[in-house]
Order: C-alpha cells, then structure tokens, then sequence
C-alpha cells in the first residue's frame, strides 16, 4: 500500500503549495507513519533512518503538515482494501491570510477538491475534525500532551486546524 501512499503524497505536495500560495519548504508531507507503542499509548512516528523515528504532528515552523495512517486491519486479497487517513495540521493565518474568519472550511475544500473524484485508488469516506477524532488511532498523543498548554491538545485553536480524511484504498498486494 506504500506505493499508491506515496503517490498520492507527492500529487499533493505538489497541487497543496501553489493552491495555498505557500512555498513547497512551507509544506511537510509525510508518506506512511506508523502508529507506535509509548508509555501513554500510540502515537504517529515517521521513520527517519538509523532506526530512528520521530513523532510527526503540528510544526508551528511550516504553514501545513501531514501524514498517512493505516486504520485497523488490511483485506488481503489480490485486489486488497485498507482503511487509510490523511492528517493535516495547518495554519490558518498562513493559508488563508486574506480571510476574516477562521478560514477552516476553505482549506478542507482546497484538498477536498484535488482528491473527491477518487486518485490512486484512494475513495473518500469520512472528514474528521477535532482533535480527538483526527487523532483517535494515536491516543498516546492526546493523552500525553492533555496538560500541556502548549501541547497537540489545544492546537485546534486559532490559528492552528488539524483535520482528516478518511480513504478506503484499493490496491494491488503484487505491486511492490
């Protein structure tokens, strides 16, 4: 499933930039992040390299951030199925700066409209907002940062958004 993942990460690192009038070093795009064991539960790491990983949410240095998650279990077959989503941590002031109210829903569409019609076998089947429901594979995260003011609990305040898409992906398990 990493190869249609990637696909679709780069078709939108290179539409997201030019659609939000941001530069593409203003864009963090992750492929597939795994969803890993901690104390207080799973968060989403990406993998760096050297056996390292490293946790990947709202970065106040880029306008957006985001990653793929696989959700439950994957439907073998040779034409398989996998619950995949998309999170994004934006800023709204960043994205969306000629705006005169939290500019939420404009970015939503903006992504909305580059994959509603079904790309890479990706369908759409949800959109999630809030961080509990963006974040509900990874609640270490929540649960960890909860008391942290500045932590990922309260980054769904203006000017911050986190968001999800939610995909049924139809893929070939041969196809590596």
């Amino acid at each position: 499933m990493d190869i249609p993942i990637q696909k679709l990460q780069g078709y939108l690192f290179s539409k997201l930039p030019a659609v939000w009038g941001i530069t593409p070093a203003e864009y963090s795009a992750y492929g597939r992040c795994y969803r890993n064991q901690k104390d207080d539960g799973y968060v989403a790491e990406v993998y760096t390299g050297n056996r390292e990983y490293r946790e990947v949410y709202l970065d106040d240095t880029v306008s957006a951030l985001s990653f793929f998650g696989i959700s439950g279990d994957t439907e073998l077959d040779i034409a398989s199925t996998a619950s995949v989503h998309l999170v994004f941590f934006v800023n709204l002031e960043k994205l969306k700066p000629a705006i005169g109210h939290r500019g939420d829903e404009e970015v939503r569409v903006d992504v909305l409209n580059l994959i509603k019609g079904g790309i890479y076998g990706f369908t759409v089947t949800e959109i999630s907002t809030g961080i509990e429901r963006v974040l509900q594979e990874y609640a270490g995260t929540t649960m960890a940062q909860r008391d942290n003011l500045d932590g990922l609990y309260a980054r769904d305040m203006h000017p911050y958004h986190c968001f999800r898409f939610d995909f049924e992906l139809r893929y070939n398990i041969n196809n590596c």
